[in-house]
């Protein structure tokens, strides 16, 4: 049957999910409601201000904006202006606030009026300055950043920008106990001394966070066994934070590991989102500043604006789960969702997906040779179909309103080998009563790893692993893939196009399409211990299952030849010279953040068994294929240069919320984080 579109179906799509915690665009529609019908929004007490959205308000600039009535304001009023339109201010820890009179003024019947008491204020951002009712704006001390203020009357509005720094130096205020008074002056005046320097090991040079990611660590080697005090040095272009610590670390740790006090991380974070790079940087001296060694530096950025959503991962050593997180949430660590218990008791759930709202989940349970299917329902918390489906799938993938989902199933579940030959087609499921409601004809080719969307602009698409169907395989470790996708044009799924060919020596597989409807990200393992011959099952060099070689590459459906996003697959410090990182199973998150008018921001999740920094790797499920474990990193993907030649991916960082101590990957999106703790 064909693909159903519903995503018009409510003007308030919430109202079909009870319990969604964080829906950006509904945020955004109330914030304007709120705007538009003057409901007043009061951080304290003194600051009416309206909930204005996220861009510079109307009239920016400070001269006169607007025309004819006054729409409700001072009676006569024909422009508005405020003064000063551009001002900056600065504030440091333990310091007095800092303070800015903003003027506002009227032209009433034709002559200049003070109207700063009576216009309106409102801000484009509330956590770095407030303004009270007679136009004083007052910084609140914890963030720098950049804060339109806009003045409004009646219809008329006139806006001013103010800069804030914010400037920190001393402990840390949860090593308050153990630094000594003064410390920074310790170091301001203790002389250079180079073989006392620190090094540097994590997060890597050149990482894109999105400002809301909390828990990130500082991993450095302490430099000098004489080093008894630290100086964590972050140089932004509106906040300088300057932290002084001790050495910490986990037992069994060679090394320091610094978690950030979470409100000087934000200091950090939100002061400098979309501002460009910050400096990262350690000093190390002992407690009487004999002399004082600086590690090199590293360059980190914060994103104009948070992520959001819900990241759904499942956790394959020690008690496997399902986990998931939400990136809105107030929480410290991840939450487990689905574990055998929500089977028959002893079966784990494992591959899995979710509707893009987030209000379905299909997983396959018992891995290779089984394939039993779980319907979720996450929105009630419940299992949509009694467990297991009539039809077994291992691989799925929903569509864009939810309504149905695409799955394939290749494996023998008779015997004691399930690898098998032969073609393998898709499969489309009913997304509320788990029933296959028809079957794509893919002419012979043997499908893996589905993968579904649809955009505004563009039509349904599946892209999928092509197996070699002539090797026995499992679908968990296919032979020799390439990329191949269909479309939904005019009633019919198309013939299966090839994106992405397949090579012997080579296997390619896990594709996924971005939220653009256009780029897609894939595998691509080398058979370092030789070529199989055309017909055979690879050697675990190259199965598709934890290959050490696995990296992520960028293609696109609009033509832009493969190319390998060297720095999402680089190695970190901790890494060395080791390249073969197994980066495996990229995912999109579902958003685009618009940087400029040439540039928009993706982001991307993988699974990979590089090094998170000091600490030890987690153990794997099992030995048979690797003898590390994987953990979840996320790395930022600049739109605007894919397809311009360059490398459009920033470095990684591993994702702090999860447990390290166990091997995670297959990190799914969904939008909206639904319902309540699993």
């Amino acid at each position: 049957m064909p693909p159903q579109d519903l995503s018009s179906s409510s003007l308030f799509p919430h109202a079909r999910f009870p319990g969604v915690r964080n829906l950006t665009s509904l945020t955004t529609l109330a914030l304007a409601l709120v705007t538009a019908l003057g409901c007043g929004f009061k951080p304290s007490s003194q600051t009416p201000v309206t909930g204005s959205g996220g861009g510079p308000a109307s009239g920016s600039g400070g001269g006169p904006s607007g025309s004819g009535g006054t729409g409700g304001g001072t009676a006569g009023l024909t422009a508005l202006t405020i003064s000063p339109t551009s001002v900056t201010l600065t504030v440091t820890n333990g310091g007095p606030a800092s303070t800015q009179q903003f003027t506002v003024t009227g032209m009433v019947n034709g002559q200049p009026q003070d109207l700063t008491s009576k216009a309106t204020y409102s801000l484009n951002s509330f956590n770095v300055i407030t303004v009270d009712k007679d136009g004083l704006a007052t910084t609140l001390g914890t963030s720098g950043g950049v804060v339109t203020v806009t003045a409004s009357d009646g219809s008329l509005t006139a806006s001013a920008m103010v800069t804030v720094n914010y400037k920190f130096t001393g402990a840390d205020p949860g090593m308050t106990a153990n630094v000594p008074t003064g410390a920074a002056g310790i170091f301001d005046g203790a002389p250079a001394d180079p073989t006392r320097a620190p090094q540097l090991i994590y997060p890597n040079d050149n990482v894109l966070f999105p400002p809301n990611v909390t828990g990130v660590e500082i991993h450095f080697m302490p430099g000098s066994a004489s080093n008894t005090l630290f100086e964590v040095s972050f140089v932004g272009a509106l906040a300088t934070i300057n932290a002084i610590v001790r050495c910490t670390a986990p037992t069994g740790i060679n090394g320091c590991i610094y978690l950030p006090d979470p409100g000087l991380w934000a200091g950090v974070a939100t002061s400098n989102a979309g501002q460009g790079p910050v400096t990262l940087t350690v000093l190390g001296t002992d407690d009487s500043g004999t002399g004082v060694g600086t590690s090199q530096t590293l360059h980190l950025q914060f994103a104009k604006d948070n992520i959001d959503g819900a990241l759904y991962y499942w956790t394959t050593s020690g008690k496997t789960a399902i986990m998931r997180w939400d990136f809105s949430g107030a929480t410290q660590t991840a939450q487990s969702f689905l574990t055998p218990t929500n089977t028959d008791g002893k079966t784990c759930v494992g591959c899995h997906a979710l509707s893009s709202d987030g209000s379905k989940l299909v997983a396959s349970a018992g891995g290779q040779g089984d394939g039993r299917l779980l319907l979720w329902n996450v929105t009630n918390n419940v299992a949509s179909q009694p467990f297991p489906l009539s039809q077994h799938s291992q691989f799925e993938s929903w569509n864009s309103d939810g309504t149905q989902f695409v799955g394939m199933y290749g494996d023998n579940p008779t015997g004691s080998n399930s690898a098998q030959k032969g073609p393998v087609n898709l499969m489309i499921f009913d997304g509320t009563t788990g029933v296959v409601t028809s079957t794509i004809d893919l002419g012979g080719l043997r499908a893996d790893h589905p993968d579904w969307t649809k955009n505004s602009s563009t039509s349904d698409t599946i892209v999928f692993t092509s197996v070699d169907p002539t090797a026995p395989t499992t679908d968990q470790r296919p032979a020799t893939g390439g990329i191949d996708y269909i479309q939904y044009v005019a009633g019919a799924w198309s013939a299966p196009q090839t994106l992405v060919p397949s090579q012997l020596g080579k296997n390619r597989y896990y594709p996924a399409i971005g939220p653009d409807g256009n780029l897609v990200v894939y595998d691509e393992s080398t058979c370092t211990n030789g070529t199989p011959a055309a017909g055979k099952a690879p050697d675990k060099s190259c199965d598709a299952d934890t290959d050490a070689t696995a990296t992520i590459f960028l293609t696109s459906l609009s033509g832009m030849a493969p190319v390998a996003l060297a720095n999402a697959n680089a190695p970190g410090i901790a890494d060395g010279t080791t390249t073969a990182l197994t980066n495996s199973f990229p995912k999109w998150a579902p958003f685009i953040e618009n940087l400029d008018e040439q540039h928009q921001l993706l982001w991307l999740t993988f699974a990979s068994t590089r090094k998170y920094g000091l600490r030890s790797p987690p153990a794997p499920s099992d030995t048979d294929e690797t003898n590390t474990g994987t953990l979840l990193w996320m790395v930022g993907i600049d739109l605007g240069l894919a397809g311009a030649g360059g490398d459009p991916s920033y470095t990684a960082f591993c994702l702090p919320f999860q447990d390290i101590t166990t091997s995670n990957h297959i990190a799914q999106w969904a939008k909206y984080f639904v319902g309540g703790p699993g």
